[in-house]
């Protein structure tokens, strides 16, 4: 099966690019040729630093770096020739892509802050160069088993010939640009905000053959606040007004189902303390519930996220009310039915009772045995 990014280049980006750069031959159109991932170590630090690092850089590429020694001999560093200095490693065809997608929907995203990667780290020539400061964004690094924070720099090599060329085609495979250029209406290159960019990465991720839900997070992760996310709203009406009629809302909700729409678009603004529906914390809280136990399976983590905002009694029995009244259809609206008929009893108690029973929040009697013993 063929890496996600590989099936999107060929199916997408490939024809969208010869059609809009108006490219007169298919092998004029640029593609990524590899991509290096590097790290560099101190000498002076001790041999398991070496060891540490390759370990890291093997899990997080899934290939066996190549070590780095040092050309020539620097007294001020205390450093001779031959000595270790780092590890490398190459990565092209389908490892490549399969790199570059979770480097851009899982890694990148959770840096602290993250407002996007700077669109100027060119070299002239259509290579782009990042730095990352520490590995454990990567998912696949256990925090636990991390010795020392360990930065890397990343270099994609390209074919295109200039570096706007390689900018639309990174931003085209889903690189999260900050402040991107876009096309104005002249053809010339000019700079959009950070909302109208918000607003057209939505845009070009509802559009198209399939939602691009990744791209969606991505975007919404720019966002700081509710004053910023309203802008994103207006610019997308003033850009977009025949798509959806302007309606960003209308947009998302058209192309994302609920469960979608919750986790790649409420989640991550709420997360932000960010909320864009006008929605009661107890509503919420059953409405989030009532789309995990139904449809396609129940999502456990979603019902912990939900059972996390209840801070009282008087707040579950709330929730209880509201998913009686909003989802009657769903297990007679009887919300511990819910979750009792869809989650077994280990489950119940990890993401339900337990989650509860940290704030001191019991809905369920003891049994009557317990209260015997008691006496």
């Amino acid at each position: 099966m063929k890496p996600r990014l590989y099936s999107k280049y060929h199916d997408e980006v490939k024809p969208a690019l010869k059609k809009d750069r108006n490219y007169t031959n298919l092998h004029q159109v640029p593609r990524i040729e590899k991509i290096i991932v590097h790290m560099g170590l101190d000498a002076t630090l001790e041999k398991s630093a070496l060891e540490d690092a390759m370990n890291d850089m093997k899990t997080i590429t899934g290939r066996k770096p190549v070590v780095n020694l040092a050309r020539k001999s620097v007294s001020n560093f205390k450093l001779r020739e031959g000595m270790p200095i780092g590890c490398h490693v190459t990565l092209r065809r389908e490892v490549m892509y399969e790199f570059l997608d979770r480097l851009t929907a899982a890694a990148l995203p959770r840096i602290r802050d993250f407002r996007g990667i700077n669109p100027k780290s060119f070299d002239g020539q259509g290579n782009y160069s990042m730095g990352i400061t520490e590995q454990s964004i990567f998912p696949e690094i256990e925090l636990d088993k991390v010795k020392r924070t360990q930065g890397m720099d990343v270099t994609i090599v390209t074919s295109a010939n200039t570096n706007d060329e390689a900018l639309d085609l990174l931003t085209r495979m889903g690189m999260p640009f900050a402040g991107k250029k876009a096309l104005g209406a002249d053809g010339e290159a000019e700079e959009i905000s950070k909302t109208d960019e918000v607003a057209e990465l939505i845009f070009t991720a509802c559009k198209g053959a399939g939602t691009d839900e990744e791209g969606i997070r991505n975007a919404l992760f720019q966002l700081s606040n509710r004053k910023e996310w309203d802008a994103v709203v207006t610019a997308f009406a003033e850009r977009h007004s025949d798509f959806y009629e302007g309606d960003i809302m209308k947009c998302l909700d058209g192309e994302l189902n609920g469960k979608e729409m919750s986790r790649f678009v409420v989640d991550p603004l709420r997360g932000k303390g960010i909320e864009i529906l006008e929605i009661s914390k107890v509503e919420d809280v059953a409405d989030r519930i009532a789309a995990s136990c139904e449809g396609a399976g129940t999502d456990e983590g979603r019902i912990t996220d939900a059972v996390y905002q209840i801070q009282s009694r008087e707040e579950w029995d709330a929730a209880a009310a509201a998913f009686s009244e909003r989802h009657d259809e769903v297990h007679g609206g009887d919300l511990m039915k819910c979750l009792t008929e869809e989650l077994s009893e280990e489950e119940m108690e990890t993401h339900v009772l337990k989650p509860l029973r940290e704030r001191d929040i019991k809905i369920l009697d003891a049994p009557a045995a317990d209260s015997d013993d008691s006496k």
